[in-house]
């Protein structure tokens, strides 16, 4: 298999291996089901370090393009259906440009996320077959290596990809596709909220742990908890950023004005 044709322009290493390896998915016409060199033979072809070349996997299974296997096969995935690829242009893309701008955004896509969320955590408990949730323990897995290494934008991926399992899981196609498209989105307001919620002593222990309440209960089979359990941990998120912003402003506006002590000197 040769490499893909054509210039790229990403703005990282990780993001232009992302790139090549779309290229050769759309060059060599390769279909669900379809294996992917292996990640030496990858490397070599795209003159990537592992290390980029593994981002760049995590990058694109957490957008479904490719499926990590045990033992290292790599499966192409089928492009984004129009209705997700409809969703991504319409909804997602104009959003992610500003959601950093404005914290207000991010309160509202905490909203959206908290009824989204929800019914996928309930759907995955009582549809996930031995596949999903072998999936589902690995993002969890890989999150815990990422949180609290002080690297909020590869939190966030880690943390959206485990989201997306979960959201795989429900075999909601509407669900499923909704989501996936909004993964950009999702980690946009991740990485904002996490930038945040890091200034709390002790928040990355508390996520980790709620975010294992939700995996046990959808490896449980229990719909009602893991329901609850996403509903709580996105209730946290909201509360304590909300509290943070309350407090940051509450401080700018005490900054603006000007001491009395300073005025009668």
């Amino acid at each position: 298999m040769q490499p893909p044709s054509g210039p790229t322009s990403p703005t990282s290493v990780a993001e232009r291996v992302e790139s090549a390896i779309e290229a050769l998915i759309r060059e060599h016409g390769l279909s669900p089901g379809d294996r992917l060199p292996t990640e030496r033979d990858l490397a070599a072809m795209l003159g990537a370090s592992r290390n980029s070349l593994r981002e760049a996997l995590t990058r694109l299974a957490a957008r479904e393009r490719i499926t990590l296997r045990k033992g290292g096969n790599l499966v192409a995935n089928p492009p984004a259906s129009p209705a997700q690829a409809w969703t991504q242009a319409t909804i997602a893309a104009p959003l992610a440009s500003i959601i950093g701008a404005d914290s207000g955004f991010g309160h509202d896509v905490l909203e959206v996320r908290d009824g989204l969320e929800g019914q996928a955590a309930y759907y995955a408990a009582l549809r996930a077959g031995p596949d999903d949730l072998a999936t589902i323990r690995a993002r969890f897995d890989a999150m815990a290596a990422c949180h609290g290494q002080g690297d909020a934008a590869a939190d966030a991926r880690c943390d959206a990809a485990f989201h997306l399992a979960i959201a795989e899981a429900s075999h909601n196609a509407v669900l499923r596709s909704v989501m996936a498209s909004m993964f950009d989105l999702l980690q946009a307001s991740i990485s904002q909220s996490l930038a945040r919620l890091y200034t709390v002593p002790h928040t990355a222990e508390r996520l980790l742990d709620q975010h294992a309440r939700l995996r046990d209960a959808i490896v449980a089979g229990d719909a009602d908890a893991a329901r609850r359990a996403s509903d709580d941990h996105l209730a946290f998120v909201a509360r304590t950023v909300r509290a943070i912003d309350d407090d940051a402003a509450r401080r700018g506006r005490a900054a603006a004005i000007p001491s009395p002590l300073t005025v009668h000197r």
